[in-house]
C-alpha cells in the first residue's frame, strides 16, 4: 500500500530481491484520501494486522470491517480493495509470493497446500479476530525484515512458515465455489487491462468501443466478466475511479470544484455532485473543508 495508490497489481515488486517478501508500518493518518487502495490483485498472499483504529476491505465482492488487533488475508490472486479507514488507524502489512513456500523436490507441503490455495480450491478466511499470537508473528517478521542482522533471510522464512502453519491449521476453509465461476487467468488478465486502461484514460470519455480495442473482445463480454470479477458495473467502477481522483485533487490544489469535475472526467457538475456524494457520503466542498481543517 503506497501513499499514492494505484489501480492494478498483477504482480508486487519486492524491495529486496534476495527474499520475495515485503513488510512494512503504515499509518493512514498521512494517507490524503479516503480510499486506502483502489481494486486491484495480485499473486502475492497478503496479511494486514489492524494496530488501531478500524479498516474496511472489499474482497471479491465482500466488505469486511476490521478493528485493533484483527487481521485480514487476502488470498492470492484475490480482488480486493481498500475502501474506508480512520485517521487514526495504523496497521502492518505483509505479503509473500507463494513461490517461498516451493521446493524443487516433489513434496506433499506443495501438493496438498500451497497448489490448492494459489488454485482457489482452498482459502484463508478473510478476517481473524483475537489472535494475538498471530498479530505478533506479523510484528516479528516487519522486525526482522527492517533489520540489519546477518541471515536475516533464514528468521523470515522460519517466521512465514510458521504463519503459513497455524493458518492451514486455524483458518483454512474449503471453497464450494460453482467451477463455473472460478474466474480463469484470462479473463483476469482482461479485467487488469481494463482496470490499467481506467487509470490512465479516466480523464478522457471511456467508450466501451475503445476497450473492445483494448482487449480484442465484444463489448457485451466486457460488461460480462467485468461485473463478474468486480462485483461492479464498469460505469460504476469508473465513476469511483474519478471520484476517487477528484479527492485527491480537492486535497491538494486550489482548483474549483467545477475545474476539478471536468479534470477527472465528469462533464456536468450536477451529475458530479450526485456521484461524488453517493459515493463518500459528504460533498466535494466538505471534503476541502475537513482536510483543510486537519492541516
Amino acid at each position: 500500500m503506497n501513499k499514492k495508490p494505484i489501480l492494478y497489481q498483477e504482480q508486487v515488486k519486492m524491495p529486496n530481491e534476495t527474499i520475495g517478501v515485503n513488510c512494512f508500518f503504515y499509518d493512514c493518518a498521512y494517507a490524503p484520501y479516503v480510499g486506502l487502495f483502489p481494486l486491484h490483485w495480485h499473486e502475492c498472499l497478503e496479511i494486514i494486522s489492524v494496530q488501531d483504529g478500524y479498516l474496511e476491505l472489499e474482497i471479491e465482492n465482500k466488505k469486511y470491517h476490521y478493528g485493533a488487533g484483527d487481521i485480514a488475508v487476502i488470498n492470492p490472486n484475490y480482488l480486493h480493495s481498500g475502501t474506508q479507514f480512520a485517521p487514526e488507524t495504523k496497521l502492518y502489512c505483509l505479503m509473500a509470493e507463494m513461490d517461498l513456500f516451493r521446493s524443487r523436490y516433489v513434496e506433499t507441503v506443495e501438493e496438498n497446500f500451497i497448489n490448492p490455495l494459489v488454485e482457489g480450491k482452498i482459502s484463508f478466511r478473510p478476517k481473524i479476530s483475537g489472535d494475538e499470537y498471530l498479530n505478533e508473528l506479523v510484528r516479528k517478521c516487519f522486525r526482522h525484515f527492517n533489520g540489519a542482522e546477518n541471515g536475516f533471510q533464514l528468521m523470515m522464512k522460519s517466521l512465514l512458515f510458521e504463519l503459513m502453519y497455524r493458518l492451514f491449521r486455524d483458518y483454512v476453509q474449503e471453497n464450494h465455489m460453482d467451477p463455473k465461476k472460478r474466474f480463469v487467468p484470462l479473463a483476469r488478465e482482461r479485467v487488469n487491462t481494463i482496470l490499467n486502461y481506467v487509470d490512465e484514460h479516466y480523464a478522457e470519455k471511456i467508450r466501451l468501443e475503445d476497450l473492445v480495442d483494448v482487449v480484442h473482445i465484444n463489448k457485451y463480454y466486457i460488461c460480462k466478466i467485468f461485473q463478474q470479477c468486480t462485483g461492479k458495473t464498469l460505469l460504476n467502477y469508473v465513476n469511483a475511479v474519478r471520484v476517487q481522483k477528484a479527492v485527491e485533487k480537492l486535497i491538494s490544489t486550489n482548483d474549483s470544484v467545477t475545474q476539478i469535475a471536468f479534470a477527472v472526467g465528469f462533464q456536468d457538475i450536477n451529475y458530479f455532485s450526485r456521484i461524488f456524494k453517493s459515493i463518500m457520503n459528504v460533498s466535494p466542498t466538505d471534503i476541502r473543508k475537513k482536510y483543510r481543517r486537519e492541516e
